[in-house]
């Protein structure tokens, strides 16, 4: 019974988890956006709570809380002009550093700088998936919700695809428990599932346009979720955090997606000729 513990408590995190996801991405807008720029928040703060335990001193909380307001903006503001707001802040976070950091420069500022892009600013186009992509939110409802699950059955498919076959490892120091065998299936899994999903957009964009994010989940999510694990290594933890018990952190959750969603939103803006200005 003490063994089934983790388990019960990850699939009660998943019961409440994968619906509020479901909720706020249905309702959109504003509460879709703060609750993107909620997870950067906490995510940041994971990811530079992390580097603490090595003894890097990042600006953890004015990045956090820039983080949590920028990645709320982005609903407000067209692309091109949330992106020079990133930059502008990022500036403003390495001038902090510089005077008031701990006179590490190599060490803090370079940290600081790639935190603040590696989370918020590639979570924060998440927003723009949503509600820029398409004038029919409908559809963008429908694409961000397939870019979600495609990521769950990534994951999941990996997960048992490598528990069943799994021999060889694709990283023994980083993750000794990832196996080529189960990135493969967790490839396929991501492939299936965009013919799955197809008919619900069918009329509404091409399959190229789904298989390209089977792609992107596949390949690059799984690598984010790898980068991710590096992290947690060369800290000498186990989770990012505790605040989804079994699950870990926030960051240990959305890793596969915080590097996915570039690649798939520079992809809409390059296929659908979207206005960033």
């Amino acid at each position: 019974m003490q063994n089934q513990r983790p388990l019960i408590t990850r699939l009660g995190v998943a019961a409440w988890g994968i619906p509020l996801i479901f909720i706020v991405t249905l309702l959109g807008g504003w509460v879709f956006a703060l609750f993107v720029a909620v997870i950067a928040g906490i995510a940041l703060f994971e990811f530079y709570s992390m580097a603490e335990t090595r003894h890097f001193n990042p600006q953890t909380f004015p990045a956090v809380l820039s983080a949590v307001l920028a990645v709320f903006m982005a609903e407000f503001l067209l692309p091109g002009h949330w992106l020079a707001l990133m930059l502008i802040l990022a500036v403003l976070l390495a001038f902090i550093e510089i005077r008031f950091g701990e006179r590490q420069a190599y060490r803090d500022l370079p940290l600081t700088i790639f935190g603040w892009i590696y989370i918020p600013l590639f979570l924060g186009l998440l927003v723009y998936i949503r509600s820029a992509v398409w004038d029919d939110l409908q559809i963008s409802t429908g694409y961000t919700l397939y870019l979600f699950s495609s990521i769950w059955i990534c994951d999941t498919a990996a997960y048992a695809g490598g528990k069943a076959f799994g021999r060889h490892r694709m990283s023994p120091y980083v993750s000794p428990r990832k196996t080529w065998e189960g990135f493969f299936f967790g490839v396929m899994g991501a492939f299936i599932w965009a013919f799955l999903w197809w008919p619900f957009l069918a009329g509404r964009t091409d399959l190229n346009d789904l298989l390209f994010v089977a792609v992107v989940v596949g390949l690059v999510g799984q690598f984010g979720d790898l980068i991710e694990s590096y992290f947690k290594r060369s800290a000498g933890v186990k989770d990012s955090g505790t605040l989804l018990s079994e699950h870990g952190g926030v960051l240990d959750r959305f890793d596969s997606l915080i590097l996915s969603v570039p690649f798939v939103f520079i992809w809409q803006v390059a296929h659908y000729h979207i206005n960033l200005f």
